[in-house]
């Protein structure tokens, strides 16, 4: 498909009278101030689109340190945002792949938020090893499940390539081996096969959206939530030449102008240059100095350090250094309080409340 023959128009028919629709309905001049410094480099049709409606609150951009804390961030802003009133079913994460969508689900789940419109279990990669893995009595999950995503084709580094597709195929088989190491020690194959429906099972139909910018064109929320955006994610890394760079810059301009009123564009790896062409300083944030931390800061880092050796599993997947510096300054006594620290779920409450609340008891 081209858009050639509508754009020529003008040079076929020198009488025809061009109407530009560049009225705005849904979203707020501050939107659409960000959303068309991508216009100069989209293609097609010039055309500036200029809002209806009145003024909201300015785009939140913010670089992040790691991906979990990136994570964290859009899971607090839409437990903010809900709190002050914004229906979760007026939310949406928009990522580039399925594969990212797994990010969200898991997080969500263990938030304790709805979610809709994504499923880890419902594609190819989970769906094969599932079957494949049965409901076996071993106990040596992390071993097996490797060993049944490699007879599915699995490789650690994936070629550049690939079609979108297998990459994403390659990235979930990725993050169940990873979701199975995290799981080892705690039971058997079988148990973790209903671990991973419990945590990814079908969606709930309602709540946040979580969905791809392609298939979120045409839809409008009051808040939208771009995260990823850096090198080999938006832009793909698939996108090499300049009319699929094209197509990245037109899907992040969908995934701005989906948004009514809220919109937060993050990212954790290297910045994306799309960034620079909307005008953002993209430097990652600074980091706190060690003495500029909470009190009970160090007690918590060491107890996450012994966990995770015992786990063997790296520190943040205990708990990110964000949310350990949150619940430090909250200082919570009890496992109610604790739940309401941002990045603190349901699972993880479970698994670690008690060592948390006995760690910060020591710092009196």
């Amino acid at each position: 498909a081209t858009p050639h023959y509508l754009l020529a128009m003008p040079q076929r028919y020198p009488n025809a009278v061009v109407v530009r629709l560049e009225r705005n309905y849904r979203s707020t001049p501050q939107v659409l101030d960000l959303a068309n410094r991508l216009v100069p480099k989209l293609g097609g049709a010039e055309k500036t689109l200029r809002a209806d409606v009145g003024d909201g609150p300015p785009p939140e951009l913010c670089a992040f340190d790691a991906l979990g804390e990136e994570t964290e961030y859009v899971v607090g802003r839409i437990r903010t945002l809900h709190g002050e009133g914004v229906a979760l079913e007026e939310m949406a994460i928009l990522c580039r792949t399925n594969a990212r969508t797994t990010d969200f689900e898991e997080a969500l789940h263990d938030a304790g938020i709805p979610f809709q419109g994504a499923s880890l279990l419902d594609r190819e990669a989970a769906r094969q090893l599932l079957k494949r893995l049965g409901a076996s009595d071993s106990i040596a999950v992390a071993v097996d499940v490797r060993r049944a995503a490699v007879d599915q084709g699995y490789v650690v580094d994936p070629p550049d390539k690939l079609g979108e597709r297998e990459l994403v195929r390659q990235q979930d088989l990725a993050r169940l081996i990873q979701l199975a190491e995290q799981f080892d020690g705690r039971g058997t194959v079988a148990d973790f096969v209903a671990d991973l429906r419990e945590r990814f099972g079908p969606p709930a139909g309602t709540g946040v959206h979580l969905l791809t910018l392609h298939r979120a064109k045409g839809l409008e929320w009051d808040a939208v939530f771009l995260p990823r955006v850096e090198e080999k994610e938006l832009p793909i890394r698939q996108a090499r030449t300049g009319a699929a760079l094209g197509e990245e810059r037109r899907l992040l301009y969908v995934g701005l102008t989906r948004a009514r009123r809220w919109v937060h564009v993050t990212w954790s790896g290297k910045p994306s240059r799309f960034l620079d062409e909307l005008g953002v300083s993209a430097r990652a944030p600074q980091v706190r100095a060690p003495e500029d931390m909470p009190p009970g800061f160090g007690v918590l880092r060491t107890w996450r350090l012994e966990r995770a050796k015992a786990d063997e599993v790296p520190p943040y997947v205990v708990l990110h250094n964000s949310t350990l510096a949150e619940i430090a300054e909250r200082q919570p006594r009890t496992l109610a309080e604790l739940a309401r620290v941002p990045g603190v779920g349901p699972a993880k409450l479970e698994r670690y409340g008690a060592d948390v609340l006995a760690a910060l008891a020591t710092t009196g």
